[in-house]
């Protein structure tokens, strides 16, 4: 979808906002984030997808651009009588964010502060708010240390330094959402356990003696063991939210390798190594996604089908996956965090009896592991 946008505010003046948000919204009130809109004097445009087949759309203004939830401040919405097909109303979002107390970091459009920085900073407010230092410390610890670097960096006299700061300000917002969800899952365990804690209390007092747990079940010994849960639980939804983003450009999903990227075969010729232009389209977007996981790794592995020797596969296939890295570290992924190769023909996924089976196999696939995509799927 193609979105415009005209004579928005500045954010700024709408609360402790950095950017413009669209979301998609599904008939029983879940959002998901489409992407951020940049705006400028008022006006600005997004090309997104989304693998919804029904929707509504709105935008918000929001603190950074890595929100999972949506703000109280919706600035559009689509109307009903410009939606052609079926039709459908949604009476309520399933979770929305009041941000009214949160410091506004933004004094005004004449505020010359880098915004990047500026949604870190609001990111690492928000996670702080939510108690991660306590709740999820792996993950704010690992926020602080971006923002703080980026911070540094913005001051310093070296221009390569300075450069440095936007990419490492992503880095920050997204380490921060992370943990405020990690948080807020923790939480959510702590209270349940808690209120199991005042139902037992209450009904010794009133002296009937609740029924005993399993001795491996009793809260006082599994407090630990909850959080633990409920920080993995949390981990996991994070992963798949990763994995359902990245499937908005490029086919992917979860196996126990890692997470699975695939550039399909309709995107290699025959004999051919070049990414043609809805290859590198869907490249760029996904470098933008993974290059807020700084600590991910990368495998690509390049195949093709079963047309010519073995002897012109092999490098072709190395090829394929060299072209992928390439266009990756262009985009601003390390290269030290790439491996590569090429397997040939031996690892198809379709027959190569037909047109569309070699089609098909004639892919690059990228292997994604490491923090956040460490465990099983």
């Amino acid at each position: 979808m193609d979105v415009d946008v005209k004579k928005l505010p500045h954010v700024s003046s709408l609360g402790p906002f950095a950017t413009y948000v669209l979301w998609a919204v599904t008939a029983d009130g879940n959002a998901n984030n489409l992407g951020s809109i940049e705006v400028k004097d008022g006006n600005g445009s997004l090309e997104a997808t989304t693998p919804l087949a029904q929707f509504a759309l709105i935008v918000s203004a929001e603190p950074h651009y890595a929100v999972t939830v949506p703000s109280r401040a919706i600035v559009l919405q689509n109307l009903a009588k410009d939606v052609k097909g079926k039709k459908f109303v949604i009476t309520e979002f399933k979770e929305r964010i009041d941000y009214a107390s949160l410091e506004p970091q933004l004094k005004g459009k004449d505020d010359k502060t880098p915004l990047d920085l500026v949604q870190a900073r609001y990111a690492l407010a928000i996670a702080k708010g939510a108690d991660a230092q306590r709740l999820a410390p792996k993950e704010y610890s690992m926020a602080d240390a971006l923002l703080n670097k980026a911070e540094a960096g913005q001051t310093d006299k070296s221009y390569t330094t300075r450069k440095s700061v936007p990419q490492l300000a992503r880095d920050a917002v997204q380490a921060g959402e992370d943990a405020r969800r990690v948080a807020v899952t923790a939480l959510a365990a702590e209270q349940k356990e808690a209120a199991a804690a005042r139902s037992a209390r209450r009904s010794r007092e009133q002296g009937r003696e609740p029924k005993r747990l399993p001795r491996r079940k009793r809260p006082g010994r599994t407090r630990r063991r909850r959080r633990d849960q409920a920080t993995l639980d949390a981990r996991r939804a994070a992963r798949a939210d990763l994995v359902e983003r990245l499937n908005r450009v490029l086919p992917t999903h979860d196996t126990e390798r890692g997470i699975v990227a695939e550039i399909s075969g309709v995107q290699f010729a025959t004999g051919k190594a070049t990414l043609n232009e809805q290859a590198r389209e869907a490249l760029a977007r996904f470098a933008g996604i993974v290059g807020v996981y700084p600590t991910m790794k990368f495998r690509i592995e390049g195949h093709t089908d079963n047309t010519g020797s073995d002897a012109i596969n092999r490098p072709l296939s190395l090829n394929r996956a060299g072209t992928v890295r390439d266009f990756l570290v262009a985009q601003g992924v390390p290269n030290s965090s790439i491996d590569m190769d090429g397997l040939g023909p031996d690892h198809p996924v379709a027959s190569n009896d037909t047109v569309e089976g070699r089609a098909r196999n004639r892919r690059v696939e990228i292997i994604l592991t490491g923090d956040p995509v460490a465990g099983s799927p």
